[in-house]
């Protein structure tokens, strides 16, 4: 008994990556004809996910372990591209640093409203989502174009002609969202500040008791998924040369989707950055499994199939699973 409570445990605890594994092995057996297991095809899934929001549920994960959200992250990633595009025709630094102060700006501002003057953070983000579109329509009538040799660092590749499929090579942004993910997760499970993020989302009354400053590490939050938007909509402006005033419409719901699919409890406290990455991939590799289906699937329906998923990934982490988990636990002690 104590064998397979062990292994209910183990398994429940990697059940993400478990879902990923079986997922790749039911495409590969399901499109082998069409070499769904190949280098070329998974290089295409991450820099699919490094360009569409992949950064982003990065960023989204540390607010939901504070068990606040950020709705205003897609805004953001657009504002960011238009603005370094803008200020960089004039010097390519500091268009960069300009395009990072919009996350780390937008970070702070709702950040303060959230602890501050009391506002929710579903509110609040909502707010600078509208008021960061409106700036996108008023400092620009039309895409950016991103010219010069600094500002389009995004298009550089390596390992040319290696992989025939990814013309020129591997793009920068692959090894980018690697890396992100890897510093997120130092960041999460050997810093102050990251402990603290798990404790003021599990309880934030008992947290601020213990001494923690709530606040401060709650904009912290907010700060770091602003910066890490801001981030990924520089690097696609950068990778495509231009920015496009509509970049990142509804790429909120897909981080707050990709950190759901990945276990992150969405009422705070649990979860890991390593799920996020792999919620990430599942996202894209169903995605992806849409296309390859020989009579397609219409968006709505691949709309509705990603709703259900999230459903799912909600309802596990659901209090009423919680409860049978217990009792499951409870029965297993008491035989």
């Amino acid at each position: 008994m104590k064998i397979l409570k062990r292994a209910y445990q183990w398994l429940y605890s990697r059940s993400t990556i478990l879902a990923f594994l079986l997922l790749v092995i039911f495409a590969s057996i399901m499109f082998r004809d069409k070499n769904f297991l190949t280098v070329n095809n998974v290089l295409n899934i991450l820099l699919k996910a490094a360009k569409n929001g992949g950064f982003l549920a990065l960023g989204m994960t540390f607010v939901i372990l504070c068990a606040e959200i950020d709705l205003s992250v897609g805004a953001v990633f657009a504002l960011s591209g238009v603005v370094m595009g803008l200020v960089g025709s004039r010097n390519p630094w500091l268009g960069i640093a300009a395009g990072l102060f919009v996350g780390l700006a937008s970070g702070l501002a709702i950040g303060f409203m959230v602890t501050k003057m009391k506002i929710s953070s579903w509110i609040a983000s909502l707010a600078m989502l509208f008021a960061l579109r409106g700036v996108i329509q008023i400092v620009a009538r039309k895409s950016v174009v991103i010219e010069g040799e600094v500002l389009t660092f995004g298009k550089a590749k390596f390992l040319p002609n290696v992989f025939p499929g990814m013309a020129g090579g591997i793009s920068i942004l692959i090894p980018l969202l690697f890396i992100i993910t890897f510093i997120c997760m130092y960041v999460s499970h050997n810093t102050r500040f990251g402990m603290r993020i798990y404790a003021v989302g599990g309880n934030c009354e008992a947290a601020r008791m213990m001494g923690i400053d709530v606040d401060r590490i709650k904009i912290g939050a907010f700060v770091l998924s602003g910066v890490i938007a801001a981030l990924s909509g520089i690097l696609l402006a950068s990778s495509s040369g231009s920015a496009t005033l509509s970049a990142g419409n509804t790429y909120e719901t897909y981080a707050i989707a990709m950190c759901a699919i990945g276990g992150v409890k969405l009422t705070g406290g649990e979860g890991k950055f390593s799920g996020t990455f792999f919620g990430i991939l599942i996202y894209f590799i169903i995605n992806t499994i849409f296309t390859y289906l020989p009579t397609g699937i219409s968006v709505h329906w691949q709309s509705i199939i990603m709703g259900a998923l999230v459903l799912i990934s909600v309802a596990v982490q659901s209090e009423l699973f919680h409860k049978i988990r217990i009792h499951r636990k409870k029965a297993g002690e008491s035989a």
